[in-house]
């Protein structure tokens, strides 16, 4: 390995909900090509479908970095409950912060299709302006980008359009940053069945909610602990979210998120619904996907101005776990990396001169006391664990 001066990293973006094999593999082959450590970029506590995790994110960074991760930095919630395409730029533009990492490493369906010219093609004025108008006519994003690309098999799936999100991200952003796409070794991402020791992360939620324990071989032993108590609970999430939707007039919950076209109108209905999941089926449609859906209750139950989900740029470093290849690489980042980092929170944290840095660390701060709100486990129901909790320490394997 080089010296602490010319570490060379891998970047992984992730979600890790929760972490299983699938991911394990995709860290050690990962590390089998390119010879270098690995730095994560992964959610914190809400997922990008618009979904709470189902463990804390500093669970999930510990297992990242017992899985072979060295060093795991959080994505913050104004990045992760946007669409695919803002979700990658603001997690590529963090790993290009970090001024160590070289490559990022993207699993996908289809490796072999040419993502770098369907990037060169997505960021035309051409396709933009056809990206208008294909989702003016009610198209989603997806369906809109698959007509763009002429697509039939590839950019379809859901790691290829994340992949292709990711190298757009690399051309806008100028990182000089490699791309390297591996071969998904499971079912695909949406796939809900568990045949063998590689399933989705989709598929073990699902067997877990069903009391069906197949999961329970689809991942490692120390998520499978960790797994073992837990989950949050769906019909609190609802009523809070109910409580929103009935306080606030539509024109109130458009200046609370994404919504447009007025979706602000559809949601403000949904307050009726007796579930979540009567709500999505009321509010989503071939335009308007359940997960789009989801996080825009997500940023409404948060309440912050529409201003905080738009236009934003990385504001800061924030590390979640490592272990002592990742201390190596911190120990780089302070010369190199071009945000702060940030280890355990202080009292003071909050007051830094960069209005993003505030805003982005403060929706944060926010985004983990709802997600510890809502656990079952009354002993995570505290508030400020951003606080309290330092980043985790894992001793690298001998």
């Amino acid at each position: 390995m080089r010296g602490k001066k010319n570490m060379q990293a891998t970047g992984i973006i992730a979600e890790y909900n929760p972490f299983h094999n699938g991911h394990l593999y995709h860290i050690q082959e990962t590390k089998r090509l390119t010879q270098q450590p690995v730095i994560v970029v992964m959610s914190g506590s809400f997922m990008q479908r618009g979904e709470p995790a189902v463990l804390s994110k500093w669970q999930r960074a510990s297992c990242a970095v017992q899985g072979g991760a060295d060093l795991v930095l959080e994505l913050p919630c104004v990045f992760t409950l946007r669409s695919a395409e803002f979700f990658a730029k603001g997690a590529v533009q963090l790993l290009a912060a970090t001024g160590c990492v070289n490559t990022l490493a993207c699993g996908t369906e289809h490796p072999q299709s040419d993502f770098e010219a369907a990037a060169s093609l997505a960021c035309s004025a051409e396709a933009q302006a056809r990206l208008r108008e294909l989702l003016q006519n009610g198209l989603s994003y997806a369906q809109a980008w698959e007509k763009i690309l002429c697509a039939n098999t590839a950019f379809r799936t859901p790691n290829d359009i994340l992949a292709l999100e990711y190298t757009k991200a690399l051309l806008q952003t100028a990182a000089d940053i490699q791309p390297l796409y591996l071969q998904r070794t499971d079912e695909g991402y949406n796939s809900t069945t568990i045949g063998n020791s590689i399933a989705s992360a989709s598929a073990i939620r699902r067997a877990m909610a069903d009391g069906n324990e197949s999961w329970q071989q689809a991942v490692p032993d120390y998520t499978h602990a960790a797994l073992a108590a837990g989950g949050y609970n769906a019909q609190l999430l609802w009523l809070l979210l109910k409580y929103r939707l009935r306080l606030l007039t539509p024109q109130q919950l458009a200046e609370r998120c994404e919504a447009s076209e007025g979706l602000e109108n559809l949601l403000s209905k949904a307050a009726d619904c007796a579930s979540l999941q009567s709500a999505l089926a009321a509010c989503s449609s071939k335009r308007y996907t359940a997960s789009r859906i989801r996080r825009l209750l997500l940023q409404i139950l948060l309440d912050l101005p529409k201003a905080v989900w738009q236009k934003q740029a990385p504001a800061y470093l924030r590390v979640l776990a490592f272990n002592n290849i990742g201390r190596q690489l911190l120990h780089r980042m302070k010369t190199s990396a071009q945000l702060p980092i940030i280890n355990k929170l202080g009292k003071n944290a909050l007051c830094n001169d960069s209005v993003a840095y505030r805003t982005q660390l403060s929706a944060e701060v926010t985004a983990t006391d709802l997600w510890s709100l809502l656990q079952k486990d009354a002993a995570l129901n505290r508030s400020g664990n951003d606080f309290y909790q330092s980043p985790v320490y894992v001793s690298s394997k001998r």
